[in-house]
């Protein structure tokens, strides 16, 4: 007999299609009465574009005046004694006209509100065209380094190629049509900045916005200075409003005022004090010559102060550019203390790079490579720096002896570090210690200034010239 009947315990695929119908037009009680969910309130315009300010964004109206007045004066006295001259003169003021409007701005609107300020400080200082020149080609670098649709490998080639072909043909004269000050402008804002840009998209874990991109190559002061300080990408990007900005902007005040100083201090020796090597006669010129000449470079620690000073007045808590200089006990010291970003540059690009694939060979061959391959780049780069700023290569005998003569002092330096225990550290108390410090800082500062003495210098013969006439007196 064939069994008919459903067990209990099954079910008729048809009654449970219906059974699925009724449940979800009859869905149970605890389902029917949903509490009503209140609709949040709609927000202003200016309150979503402000979503996201971080706490240290607050807003302190007389602190901001005292900033904005701060700022005013440093402009007048700029004025009055005309440091660095028209350019700088504009950047302060655009400055000013500035600072309010991103003050008022949303949080969103503060980086494009900052690189708007630095296009309209460029047109002001090179006029439209190279405005309109400069920013087209950035664009399209930019882009090119952006684009997925080629791997990371073909985009630095295809940037590298066309940096050196630009650079063959601005030699012969080509491209003539382009403004004169075309080129200094995008070289001090492509030449070192794209290679970290490109260096950040390999590395980086999410893909960069264009509002951090065009931040990061429309910086305000770099019109003034085109002999500018290598900002580091990240760097500028994690130190956007990561302090207190009443504290952020009196650091820049700060470092401003210091700047300031440092760029009259340098019109005092070169107008006063600096002679000539041709007037070196005697010891006391020549150690007069040497120091002045050392001192020089008052005028690059100073632009370099002012700079990152103008970004603290926008939010970017940055490092400190240089850190007492004068006062390095050894050459590491020195390397350490002086032109801390492009230090910085060379260990993120070069040194530990070179270092971590060396990392299988003894430790002091891998710091020996390291090490020369940094003062190898260091060489190179500076002359690439100075076909762009100034027209011509930096290539010189001088130039090169004084590379590597500073770079084998770091080398052996960097191995005596490396043999040193790791807790042991330069002694500074009792007499004897202090004496020894003291004297390794005398030593530094004569060591550095006979060697900047020759890398001013023409030619190998004119400073053994000048050596020989300032030992013999005559």
């Amino acid at each position: 007999m064939v069994e008919t009947s459903i067990h209990p315990r099954q079910s008729d695929p048809s009654n449970a299609t219906a059974n699925r119908s009724r449940t979800s037009h009859n869905p149970p009680l605890h389902q029917t009465y949903q509490p009503v969910s209140e609709a949040e309130p709609s927000l202003k315009w200016y309150e979503r574009m402000d979503q996201g300010r971080p706490k240290h964004a607050r807003k302190d109206f007389w602190a901001f005046v005292s900033v904005w007045i701060y700022l005013g004066l440093l402009a007048a006295v700029a004025h009055i004694y005309r440091v660095e001259g028209r350019a700088f003169e504009i950047v302060l003021w655009t400055t000013l006209a500035a600072l309010p409007v991103y003050e008022l701005v949303p949080f969103r609107l503060k980086k494009p509100t900052l690189s708007l300020a630095a296009i309209i400080g460029m047109a002001c200082i090179y006029g439209r065209d190279t405005a309109i020149c400069v920013l087209g080609f950035t664009s399209a670098m930019v882009a090119l380094a952006r684009t997925s649709r080629l791997t990371w490998q073909v985009r630095a080639g295809t940037l590298a190629a066309i940096a050196v072909s630009l650079a063959i043909i601005k030699s012969y004269g080509g491209l003539g049509a382009l403004p004169p000050t075309f080129w200094p402008v995008a070289g001090t804002m492509l030449m070192f900045r794209l290679m970290l840009y490109m260096y950040e998209l390999k590395h980086a874990k999410t893909k960069e916005t264009l509002t951090d991109a065009a931040s990061y190559f429309l910086i305000l002061p770099n019109w003034c200075f085109l002999h500018f300080p290598v900002v580091d990408y990240r760097t500028l990007q994690r130190g956007f409003f990561s302090k207190d900005i009443v504290e952020t902007r009196r650091r820049g005040l700060h470092m401003m005022f210091v700047g300031t100083t440092h760029l009259l201090a340098y019109r005092l020796v070169y107008h006063e004090l600096l002679i000539r090597p041709q007037d070196v006669k005697g010891l006391a010129t020549l150690g007069a010559y040497l120091a002045c000449n050392y001192l020089l470079y008052l005028r690059v620690s100073g632009q370099f102060h002012i700079a990152c000073g103008v970004l603290h007045l926008f939010g970017h808590h940055m490092p400190d550019t240089h850190n007492k200089y004068l006062m390095a006990h050894s050459f590491t010291d020195y390397w350490r203390r002086i032109n801390i970003y492009w230090k910085d540059f060379m260990v993120k690009t070069v040194f530990n790079p070179v270092f971590f694939r060396l990392r299988k060979r003894p430790q002091n061959v891998a710091l020996a490579g390291a090490t020369v391959a940094v003062f190898v780049a260091t060489w190179a780069l500076h002359a690439w720096q100075s076909f762009w700023l100034r027209g011509h290569w930096g290539f010189s005998v001088t130039d090169a002896m004084f590379w590597g003569i500073l770079g084998g002092m770091v080398l052996v330096n960097v191995q005596l570090d490396a043999r040193r225990k790791p807790t042991a550290k330069v002694a500074t108390t009792g007499l004897i210690a202090q004496a020894r410090y003291v004297a390794s800082i005398c030593g530094m500062i004569l060591s550095i200034t006979l060697l900047w003495s020759l890398w001013s210098s023409p030619s190998v013969v004119d400073w053994f010239s000048m050596m020989r006439r300032g030992l013999s007196g005559w």
